[in-house]
Order: C-alpha cells, then structure tokens, then sequence
C-alpha cells in the first residue's frame, strides 16, 4: 500500500473540522491522506507561504510536490485520492467558483455547524485523527 500522497491541514480547535477529516480518513481506505493540524509545528512550516491571518480561514492540502491548495480547491484534490471519489473530483473540478463559495460558506458557518456534532462524534473523530496522524 503507498503512502500519504496528500497532507490534510484543518483547524484542530474546530469540532466540526475534525469530525469532516475524520470522516475523510474512514473514506481513504488506501491510506493516502495524512492530517496535520493547522496549529501544530508541521503545520505552520507546511504552511509558512500562506499569510497567518489565513491559515485557519480554511482547510488547505499540501501534496508531494510541496503544492498548496485551500478551501474549495483542495476538495477535487481530496476527492481524487478516495474510492468512488472521482464524481465529486470532476464535478469540483468543472464548477470551481460554486464549489468554492460552497466551502467558503461551510467555512465561515463552521462554528454553529459544529453544534450539530454531539460531543461523543467529536471525541471519536480526534481518536481517529490521532491513529493517523
């Protein structure tokens, strides 16, 4: 099995974050996504060409080549690694801008949206984050 071709950054003080990525982990059978939290060391350096203030405006993707990709534009990036992921690549891929300013919208409600994940889903989703990172 390869390893990670693709480093996933999301806010680790955002529930809803981590509950998304670790819904990615459970879809990415082949192993290929690692998540690394915005805030940590490896983050911030993986991320020392992107302005502070916008590092935790969104999740970003970092793949193998050091290449950067944020909010919406990183999802058909995502999508490409998974199984069956190919539909959501090619459609994020074709409609870039409603893609976009669907995530910027997911992004900027992240909080009240993270009241709909109960506590116990959280919790999981941090254990499973951990067992891959």
């Amino acid at each position: 099995m390869p390893g990670p071709r693709l480093t996933v950054l999301y806010d680790a003080d955002c529930g809803f974050c981590r509950f998304w990525v670790a819904r990615l982990l459970d879809w990415d059978v082949r192993r290929r996504l690692r998540p690394v939290a915005i805030q940590s060391p490896e983050g911030q350096r993986l991320l020392a060409p992107v302005p502070p203030g916008e590092r935790l405006r969104s999740a970003h993707v970092v793949d193998a080549a050091g290449r950067i990709r944020s909010g919406g534009a990183a999802l058909s990036i995502v999508a490409e690694q998974l199984p069956a992921g190919a539909p959501v690549a090619w459609l994020a891929t074709r409609l870039p801008g409603p893609t976009d300013r669907f995530y910027r919208w997911v992004a900027d409600h992240r909080t009240p949206l993270s009241r709909f994940v109960p506590a116990p889903l959280k919790r999981r989703a941090t254990a499973r984050i951990a067992r891959c990172a």
